[in-house]
């Protein structure tokens, strides 16, 4: 039977891994407790949690949520550092890493896809979620924005749209037409 502790980190884990889009595990050997606050501090003001786990617990949570191959980043001193920002989180992670050198960065879990340190590394040049967010929108109103423009300044197209509209209105009376006269058909 397990410890209840175990039971409530296995819990505290799979939180982690419902509320989070980027889930990155460091390893934090030989830093000071003065750097590992540094650290959190860090992550924190980025709205990055970190949390020091066993490697036995995320392993279990992985194969839940069917995360294959996460095993061989499971050895030694584990954090996880989650967050909903990718590229924030590695950015952050790495600048440590190159001021610290006991700190290293052993892999992340991207949605459910298993990285390595490569992979992490390649998130920082990601656009942060803020400037996908308004890339998006931009994509998307754009075209709207064109059509309203050209619509309202009564170009060709819209010609098209009162033709279109007028066809419409031909079609509506032509099939009330011939609903009166079936009607009429039928009455007589």
């Amino acid at each position: 039977m397990p410890n209840q502790a175990n039971v409530q980190q296995t819990e505290q884990i799979r939180k982690i891994f419902d509320s989070a889009d980027v889930v990155l595990l460091t390893d934090f050997q030989g830093l000071t407790v003065a750097e590992i606050n540094e650290l959190r501090n860090q992550l924190r003001a980025a709205d990055i949690r970190y949390k020091v786990c066993k490697n036995t617990l995320v392993n279990v949570v992985a194969e839940e949520r069917g995360i294959e191959g996460l095993t061989p980043y499971l050895k030694g001193n584990t954090a996880l550092a989650t967050g909903t920002d990718p590229a924030a989180s590695s950015k952050i992670l790495l600048a440590f890493g190159e001021e610290h050198e006991n700190f290293k960065i052993k892999g992340g879990v991207l949605g459910t896809r298993v990285i390595d340190a490569a992979g992490v590394e390649a998130l920082k040049d990601m656009p942060s979620r803020e400037v996908l967010i308004a890339k998006t929108v931009g994509l998307i109103s754009a075209p709207l924005i064109g059509l309203v423009r050209t619509l309202h300044q009564g170009s060709p197209a819209n010609g098209i749209v009162n033709v279109l509209s007028g066809t419409i209105r031909q079609v509506t009376s032509v099939l009330t037409q011939v609903a009166e006269q079936k009607k009429e058909a039928e009455n007589a």
